[in-house]
């Protein structure tokens, strides 16, 4: 078991690892902020009956909350947490007129901000920022969810957003497989992975198990882009929108062939735009698949589904030596502007980040390194997991600088309307990688507005 002082040093890095992603500051308040509470907050939950309604994304997200609601719920009897959920995709299509409807959430899960801000369907959460301590916090883990009121900058502007922890990307591999196709260290390079790929095929196993019906394909995508750059620089700079940002270069173009070769050797499924988050993870479970490219979140359930069988390492660089990179956004919750019970909804932000019993489920049922005050208690993993794995590859990215922004987030729409099409595409044969790149950055650019 990793020693408390290797976790507690997890615990207080981890939210830096925002504020290495977005090169920025995190402000205070924003005076053109989106609607704040419409009365004084309050850190109460009262005493009468609240029913709290989380809208979360279906999968591993449901009973990460569902556990989370029940402990909240033992502090404060007279609080009832209902977790409902939609899948990824349609969520992020559908927020917005969720929230501008009458049946509204108090807590949803929001992976792009964007419209939300401009349309002003979420609350500043400045206020509770204030009354709860969270601005004595390191600022730096609520960058992200900074937004200007023009719902494009992240950075800067009033806090519309926090979460119980933060996410992190690699490639799951089944151990016992590995060891059938010799592979007795993670790759060194790209170029290593793929010829791992190839003995995988050649000994008639199925080589990479992934999710191409919602995006899962799109992470090896962005990772093969930042290893053929040997920089994330570009990457992140097209996710935070910063003037003349393109991935319509060699570099995509470059990711994109690989990841389309590696399609047409059948080291992807031959169904894989038809497999979605559910299934992934269960036929890798089953064996079918040597390799699994996703992120944290997955790794309590492989440990439950079969303890010490699974291990995790970070996509490989394109040079040996070079640099690894890992996605990485938080799980956030934001409070809807029409949410009936904004303070308990707060409070309930508040109990994730700080309870000591919330924060261990963070780490053991949602896989993800926790949020909050730097000198919060340390959770901690079985030596041998792949939740232990996990976390401590976040801690080796936040020594080398190498997490990135998911490029699924760099507008509200780009990851369903663009990225996830035009990637099952790729694989389909249907488009090429010149194709691919120009398409993806012309859809970014009508997003901003450019």
């Amino acid at each position: 078991m990793r020693s408390l002082t290797q976790y507690r040093r997890i615990v207080q890095v981890a939210a830096v690892a925002v504020l290495l992603l977005l090169n920025a500051c995190a402000p205070g308040g924003n005076s053109d902020a989106g609607p704040a509470p419409s009365k004084p907050v309050s850190t109460g939950v009262g005493s009468e009956p609240v029913t709290l309604k989380l809208l979360v994304n279906s999968g591993v997200d449901v009973p990460f909350y569902t556990a989370l609601g029940e402990l909240f719920h033992a502090k404060y009897d007279n609080v009832t947490v209902k977790v409902e959920n939609q899948d990824y995709a349609t969520l992020t299509t559908t927020i917005a007129r969720i929230l501008a409807g009458s049946n509204v959430p108090d807590l949803v899960r929001v992976s792009q901000l964007g419209n939300l801000i401009e349309d002003r369907l979420l609350t500043s959460l400045d206020p509770y920022a204030k009354t709860y301590g969270w601005d004595q916090w390191p600022q730096s883990q609520f960058a992200s969810t900074r937004v200007g009121p023009d719902g494009k900058q992240r950075g800067t502007g009033a806090l519309y957003a926090a979460g119980a922890g933060f996410g992190l990307t690699g490639v799951y591999y089944n151990k016992a497989l590995a060891q059938r196709i010799g592979m007795t260290r993670p790759p060194a390079t790209v170029a290593e992975f793929g010829q791992l790929l190839a003995k995988a095929k050649d000994a008639g196993l199925q080589p990479i198990m992934i999710n191409g019906k919602d995006g899962g394909s799109v992470y090896p995508l962005q990772n093969l882009v930042m290893s053929s750059a040997g920089d994330a620089q570009a990457v992140q700079d097209w996710n935070y929108a910063k003037p003349g940002a393109s991935i319509d270069n060699p570099a995509t173009v470059k990711a994109a062939t690989t990841l389309q070769r590696w399609g047409q050797d059948g080291y992807l499924p031959a169904d894989v735009n038809d497999i979605d988050q559910t299934r992934a993870p269960a036929e890798f479970v089953k064996g079918n698949g040597v390799f699994f490219p996703s992120g944290n979140w997955q790794a309590p359930g492989l440990d439950k589904a079969g303890a010490g069988e699974f291990g995790f390492f970070l996509f490989p660089p394109g040079e040996a030596g070079g640099p690894s990179y890992a996605m990485t956004a938080a799980a956030n919750l934001g409070i809807p502007a029409k949410s009936p019970n904004a303070d308990v909804a707060a409070a309930f932000l508040d109990f994730v980040q700080t309870n000591q019993q919330a924060r261990q489920a963070t780490v053991t049922l949602g896989g993800l390194v926790p949020a909050g005050p730097s000198n919060a208690s340390a959770p901690t993993a079985p030596q041998g997991s792949a939740v232990a794995a996990t976390v401590s590859a976040f801690q080796e990215l936040l020594t080398s600088n190498g997490l990135v922004g998911f490029m699924a987030d760099a507008t509200a729409s780009i990851h369903v309307n663009s990225l996830i099409p035009q990637t099952q595409l790729l694989l389909a044969g249907k488009t090429t990688p010149e194709a691919y790149a120009a398409k993806v950055q012309s859809d970014y650019e009508r997003d901003l507005g450019q």
